[in-house]
């Protein structure tokens, strides 16, 4: 195992032109023309590469060019096959000379640093709490060139220090830092400022880092557009550069150097992890098709160079996710028979049910509270056992009737949910919500909504388990609505539906309307109806509706008071968002008017009151 490893604790920062970081222009010409000669000598990398005769049997180095000929189809995969002297037809990733020094022209502000003691912290930070599960970055070799600690002082083992990947773990070191840091806290939208600028301009030459640090990206939550922004945008970019650089491909019987294969076979698998869980979360294609990939799987080995690698974690949830990944694109594809489907749930639920049987040891969730790892394996767990067995969605009043494979799927959803509760309330309990990441609140989004449709159970027991769990999770929200802009649309959501049924409830009651059996209309057991002494939730008045809502309720809690429209990196709502002094007794006109994700616009935009969640 691999000693961690621990940024210098120095005051200020390296000389820029030693050789652990990498050349700074000190002004925009200079940068320009740096630029200027490295594309001049750009124009003969092709055929510098086709002409060199020793390609075959160089070994690529880190700071070298790499080439990928692609498949049989492709003109440079002809040429290289019609000139190889190599009989191996598995190499498909060649080395070139190493790349010309290229700076272009960025502001002045993007090249600023932190303090040496922050950057320190926001480095340790990272490579602590996400890096040792999820190694998107060789620690070991990144933490030498941070320190400037080589031996020999040459470039020629060691790339530079990249801008672009120090300023990404900048923002995910301050995405994951303990919440009540608010001098981190405002910071986050300098690091993602410049990020996006450095990746924007192409600072870096190196295009694994530009994979790296999309991925990294992925922590990114400025606003909530989702489709050319954020977690899906990013994980598209980062695939579109890992197919471009061949990373789908097996690169073992390749020159490439032993620390980029390791490198790359985690980067892929990390991306195919990430790809499924955002195309889950947003309902959309996967752009990863692991037929037309042959990377090896992951072993404890390719985790060298991470110090206390959390190696269990990422090969049981690469299994997870190939698992749910095989059962989703049969779920969804266009040629798929309800025979098909039904094939597919089934083959999942077997593999499902091998892989938690087998789980190592430290992966088993506990009696006791997880640690973050086991909760995100199991938070990832429950969601896809929730989204494989859930019944189609269909109005309240038109119920179909019940069937043994229906009692079932109902079971295994409501085990699975108030699986996932108690990871949320674990986690919160020990403050450890910030160390997880958005499709972490898409799983409480899921679990949200079995309960919100379980609270309209005709069973009154289970109406009132399933509303303590409902408002465990609100809790849970208003937790994250600080540190994720995404988990402050979800309280608008089911907070103002709710306060709105609750409205319609009372005027009907006030009407002397019958409105048993409609949806918000239920009541928590009194002790007159259930020979008990107090009400099934803790907080809860005996008798007190169900329709209240979750305002209602954390109205006799201590959260109390606590609902206010500050959310995310300091953004504010402001009159287009739910108007000035919008309280909780938001009307359904004006929740209607909600700037969410898309995925949730369609949920709150001109569906008026008859679609609700409560």
């Amino acid at each position: 195992m691999t000693a961690p490893a621990t940024p210098t604790g120095t005051t200020s920062w390296a000389d820029p032109t030693s050789a652990g970081l990498a050349p700074r222009p000190s002004t925009a010409n200079d940068a320009a023309a740096l630029g200027d000669g490295a594309n001049e000598d750009g124009t003969q990398t092709m055929a510098d590469f086709l002409n060199r005769e020793d390609a075959e049997q160089r070994e690529i180095l880190r700071h070298g060019r790499l080439f990928f000929i692609g498949s049989e189809f492709s003109n440079l995969h002809y040429l290289v096959r019609q000139r190889s002297r190599c009989p191996d037809q598995r190499v498909l990733h060649f080395g070139s000379h190493p790349m010309v020094p290229k700076l272009p022209s960025v502001p002045a502000e993007v090249l600023e640093l932190p303090p040496k003691p922050l950057a320190d912290e926001l480095i340790r930070t990272y490579f602590v709490r996400v890096n040792r599960a999820l190694a998107i970055v060789d620690e070991d070799d990144f933490i030498k060139v941070y320190n400037d600690a080589h031996g020999d002082g040459h470039l020629q083992k060691h790339r530079p220090l990249s801008l672009l990947l120090l300023n990404a773990i900048f923002l995910v070191g301050a995405r994951v830092s303990d919440p009540d840091r608010q001098d981190i806290k405002s910071l986050r939208s300098v690091f993602i400022r410049r990020t996006k600028a450095l990746f924007d301009s192409r600072y870096e030459q190196h295009r694994e880092t530009y994979l790296q640090a999309a991925l990294l990206l992925t922590w990114q939550c400025e606003d909530l557009e989702d489709i050319v922004s954020n977690t899906w945008y990013w994980i598209g970019v980062a695939t579109r550069i890992a197919f471009g650089m061949g990373m789908h491909r097996d690169a073992t019987p390749s020159n490439l150097n032993p620390m980029d294969k390791r490198l790359w076979i985690r980067l892929w698998w990390m991306l195919f992890q990430f790809d499924v869980l955002v195309a889950t979360n947003h309902g959309r294609l996967q752009a990863i098709n692991l037929d037309e990939s042959d990377v090896p799987p992951l072993e404890p080995h390719h985790f060298e160079g991470i110090s206390e690698p959390q190696c269990d974690f990422n090969i049981q949830h690469t299994r997870l996710c190939i698992i749910f990944s095989k059962a989703m694109r049969k779920r969804v594809s266009l040629q798929s028979t309800p025979a098909d489907r039904a094939e597919a749930t089934r083959e999942a639920d077997a593999r499902l049910a091998d892989l938690i049987t087998s789980l190592p040891e430290q992966l088993q969730l506990s009696t006791s509270d997880p640690d973050p790892w086991q909760a995100v394996f199991h938070l990832s767990y429950s969601h896809f056992l929730i989204l494989l067995h859930r019944p189609k969605p269909g109005r309240a009043s038109d119920p179909e009737p019940a069937s043994p494979q229906a009692v079932t799927d109902l079971s295994i959803c409501c085990d699975a949910a108030v699986t996932i509760c108690s990871v949320f309330e674990s986690l919160r309990a020990r403050n450890l919500l910030s160390r997880l990441w958005i499709p972490s609140i898409h799983v409480l989004f899921t679990a949200m909504v079995h309960f919100s449709d379980q609270m309209r159970s005709a069973n009154p027991i289970m109406a009132a388990k399933s509303r303590r769990h409902f408002d465990s999770l609100i809790t849970t929200l208003h937790a994250l609505k600080g540190h994720w802009l995404y988990a402050q649309s979800l309280l608008n959501l089911f907070e103002a539906r709710a306060t709105s049924a609750n409205s319609r409830n009372r005027i009907n009651t006030d009407a002397g309307v019958q409105v048993e059996g409609q949806r918000g209309s239920m009541v928590y057991p009194t002790p007159e109806t259930t020979g008990g002494g107090r009400g099934l939730v803790a907080g809860s008045t005996p008798g007190m509706a169900i329709g209240g809502g979750p305002q209602q309720f954390l109205a006799n809690t201590s959260l109390a008071g606590q609902h206010d429209n500050t959310v995310g990196d300091e953004h504010m709502y402001g009159a287009n968002f739910v108007g000035d002094g919008l309280g909780p007794a938001v009307g359904v006109d004006a929740v209607d008017m909600l700037q969410l994700p898309s995925a949730l616009e369609f949920l709150l935009a001109g569906v008026g009151d008859d679609f609700g969640f409560m």
